[in-house]
């Protein structure tokens, strides 16, 4: 394995948040990597300016969860409110971070959401990102900006609803490649800074390294390491293993291993897993 002498190295983590419980969620699960790497964290608040447009709209109305009663939208009351939520994920974050000891930071950007998440991106190790917060169709999909962001080459961790739980059992994908390499050194990485295991998972064909195994066997006594084989023929055989599994996190080293799922929404929906992407530019150290 030629990069066997470098580690995966996270130290600045940069969360999404919009108030939602799925982007709270992604918060808990940020602040838990964030004590665990001894990274320092970065929150994002965006005031979305389709929202302020929308407002804007003369026969705009808001329909009230509780009454079923229509309110007029205004441009002043949506600002009002966007403040409003802006402090309060700029509280969920100090709280979550002090408690846990992490160093953070906070801002407020304005403009579209995935374009301020995606610069605001630039120059962190990892993005954390509530698969449904940032969606305006709070529906059974993903939201638009997680969509988007996951075809970029930024390393992104997407959380699905309910959080990630805190003994979580990563999974990584394996053929070989360069990129799977880049995979299972983050998962070493992670594994080694306190999540609970590794399944290596091999497609027909694959084989493991003699020097991977001992790496691995090498982490810790006490680290769980297993092999997984599936037949890759079918997409569907994959995320058949991967929804017999629990409190997992899926690793990817490159969005190409993305199409050996049927696609993002079923991999969400089906598995309840994490995803962990991997940027072209994902950082390693010497370690």
């Amino acid at each position: 394995m030629s990069q066997a002498t470098h580690t995966f190295v996270i130290r600045r983590i940069l969360v999404a948040l919009d108030g939602s419980p799925h982007s709270l969620a992604a918060l808990e699960a940020a602040v838990d990597l964030a004590a665990k790497m001894d990274a320092e964290l970065l929150g994002l608040f965006v005031e979305d300016t389709a929202l302020l447009r929308l407002a804007e709209i003369p026969c705009a109305r808001e329909i009230l969860y509780f009454s079923a009663a229509e309110v007029p939208l205004t441009r002043e009351g949506m600002e009002v409110r966007l403040r409003a939520q802006s402090e309060q994920a700029r509280r969920a974050l100090q709280s979550a971070a002090q408690h846990a000891k992490v160093a953070w930071s906070f801002r407020t950007a304005r403009g579209d959401v995935t374009s301020e998440v995606l610069a605001a991106a630039t120059g962190v190790d990892l993005l954390a990102l509530g698969t449904w917060g940032w969606s305006l169709d709070r529906g059974l999909r993903t939201g638009s900006t997680a969509q988007e962001i996951a075809t970029s080459s930024l390393p992104v961790l997407l959380l699905p609803k309910h959080g990630v739980p805190k003994n979580v059992h990563l999974f990584v994908y394996y053929d070989g490649s360069p990129a799977a390499q880049r995979g299972l050194l983050a998962a070493k990485a992670l594994a080694g800074a306190g999540l609970d295991g590794v399944t290596v998972l091999l497609g027909s064909g694959n084989q493991i390294d003699v020097t991977v195994e001992n790496q691995l066997a090498a982490l810790h006594k006490d680290l769980e390491i297993r092999y997984l084989r599936f037949d890759s023929a079918n997409k569907m055989n994959l995320l058949k293993v991967l929804k017999a599994e629990k409190n997992g996190m899926l690793v990817l080293g490159s969005r190409e291993f993305l199409d050996k799922l049927p696609s993002l929404d079923e991999f969400l929906l089906e598995t309840e897993m994490s995803l962990l992407l991997l940027g072209n530019g994902s950082k390693s150290g010497a370690g």
